[in-house]
This record gives structure tokens, C-alpha cells and sequence, in this order.
């Protein structure tokens, strides 16, 4: 640009503004590793395209609760557990009979366990007078999940205990997760 000390000051900044302004110029790709590496872009960009649309995502609720009881025996030999958890109030309508969940446990040597299994039932629990009064503040639900468990657990000794239930919602494909598409 300032090569040449005997050009004018003028003459050279008029030269770089006119090298500037040629915006007509394309993005060469010369070398084979140009090349690997727009195709590796474009691959990619076709892969999360195809995930945005043909993919899924797990939409999961997981809320803390207290085991409360056993449930009832069923014929199959597998037990019911009684959980009672609070739960916002807007994703109330999302639970429903049916639903895969799990209950995570703090054991008492510091281990966690999980057991899977789905929601067998739900019924609201009414809250006393003194809580009601904080429901419309902070609206809650406090729900008595009944859970069929895929494996055995001793209920009568974590009855009591907190516990984590994640429950799965359902999937959905990204894009509408995303808000991008109508359902």
C-alpha cells in the first residue's frame, strides 16, 4: 500500500479505497484441504439440518417429593409406591396416567438408586387453610403420585424419605421445541 515513497499521500489512499470497493469478488477454493473442509461444513450442515427435523429431544418434568406409603399389591407381583410431590401448577395438566417415570432415592450408605417404572395415578391433595392462603402466591399443587415400579423396593423402609421423580413428558422434534414450527 505505501510501497512507494514517491507516490503521493492522495494517490495511494484513492488506490486502497478503490481495492476496498470491489466487492465483486468471490471466495476462491484452491487447495484440496479448502475444499475437504467446505465439504466437512457443508456434511455437517446437512446433519443438524436433518436432526432439526427427523430427530428427537425427551421433554422430562422432575420434581421433589417424600415417599409416602406402599401401595396396593397388583396381580403381576409388582408394587405400587405413594409419593407425595409439589408441583408447579402449570405443569399439573401435563402429568397423566401412563407416563414413564423414575424414582431417584438417597440410600443410607450415600448411594443413589433409581428405579423406573409409570405413573399408575394421580389425585390432588387439598391444601390446609394456612397454605391455601400461599397457593395463590406461589401456585402450587401438592399431587399423591402412585407409581408401578419395574423392580422390587422395599417400601416400608424408605417410607419417609425424600426422593427425586423425573417423569417423561413425551418428544418432540427439535424444530418444535424450538418454536420454529406449528404443531
Amino acid at each position: 500500500m505505501f510501497n512507494n515513497p514517491f507516490d503521493s499521500f492522495h494517490d495511494t489512499v484513492a488506490e486502497a479505497k478503490e481495492e476496498r470497493e470491489q466487492l465483486n469478488r468471490l471466495l476462491t477454493i484452491s487447495t484440496p484441504r479448502e475444499r475437504i473442509l467446505v465439504a466437512a461444513i457443508a456434511f455437517l450442515l446437512f446433519i443438524l439440518a436433518a436432526w432439526l427435523f427427523f430427530g428427537n429431544v425427551t421433554r422430562t418434568l422432575s420434581v421433589d417429593g417424600v415417599v409416602v406409603e406402599p401401595g396396593k399389591e397388583l396381580l403381576e407381583g409388582n408394587r405400587t409406591v405413594q409419593v407425595l410431590v409439589l408441583v408447579d401448577g402449570d405443569a399439573v395438566p401435563n402429568i397423566n396416567v401412563g407416563m414413564l417415570a423414575a424414582v431417584k432415592l438417597d440410600l443410607a450408605n450415600g448411594d443413589a438408586e433409581t428405579f423406573d417404572g409409570e405413573i399408575a395415578a394421580i389425585s390432588t391433595i387439598p391444601l390446609s387453610e394456612e397454605l391455601s392462603a400461599i397457593e395463590s402466591a406461589l401456585p402450587v399443587s401438592l399431587l399423591r403420585v402412585d407409581m408401578v415400579l419395574d423392580e422390587f423396593l422395599d417400601v416400608a423402609s424408605v417410607a419417609g424419605k425424600e426422593c427425586r421423580i423425573v417423569i417423561e413428558l413425551g418428544r418432540k422434534s427439535p424444530i418444535s421445541v424450538l418454536g420454529l414450527q406449528r404443531s
